[in-house]
């Protein structure tokens, strides 16, 4: 800013402190115009989760901002008709969860087609469940999980399978069974 100005204005102590002082201010401001547009987008935003999870009474359960910022889009993915498009496209938006929705008379099947190593699964479930309504009921199936991933899950609970289908497929009966952090 000091370039723009006069020669004989330059070496003028009182004009360079004048033009530092609305240098650092006019920064100060484009700092701030680029902090509150990185707000705009959800990905990116720090603060600004902290707004929408007051104005959708999300209470904050975890310190981890992307997990925050998962669950605040998930919810405002989640809104309106329950349809098969929108299940996928809610579930779908928590990293790492794969999900395909089907349907069966008054039961929505939701097949998770990958889920490997997600610790938002847990989030994944409490928000079908939160979205569909209560007439209908849901049924789980896992297409994709790791042996270390039933931690939690009883031996009882699984003797009736083989390896060979245990490695495959395991449904419905794991969901409780589940770890919230694996």
């Amino acid at each position: 800013m000091l370039k723009l100005i006069n020669k004989i204005y330059r070496k003028d102590n009182l004009t360079v402190d004048i033009i530092n002082a609305l240098t650092s201010k006019l920064t100060d401001s484009e700092n701030k115009i680029n902090d509150i547009y990185k707000q705009i987008f959800l990905n990116y935003s720090t603060w600004y989760v902290d707004l929408k999870e007051n104005e959708m009474a999300i209470t904050k359960r975890s310190d981890n901002i992307t997990k925050r910022r998962n669950i605040v889009k998930t919810r405002l993915l989640g809104v309106g008709t329950a349809t098969k498009q929108m299940l996928e496209g809610t579930v779908n938006s928590v990293d790492g969860v794969i999900v395909s929705v089907g349907f069966n008379d008054m039961t929505v099947i939701i097949t998770f087609v990958y889920a490997e190593n997600n610790k938002f699964i847990t989030f994944a479930l409490d928000t079908l469940k939160d979205i569909i309504p209560y007439h209908l009921d849901l049924f789980f199936i896992y297409e994709h999980i790791k042996w270390e991933e039933l931690n939690r899950v009883a031996w009882g609970a699984v003797k009736n399978y083989t390896w060979g289908e245990i490695n495959e497929s395991v449904e419905g009966t794991v969901e409780k069974g589940l770890s919230p952090e694996f």
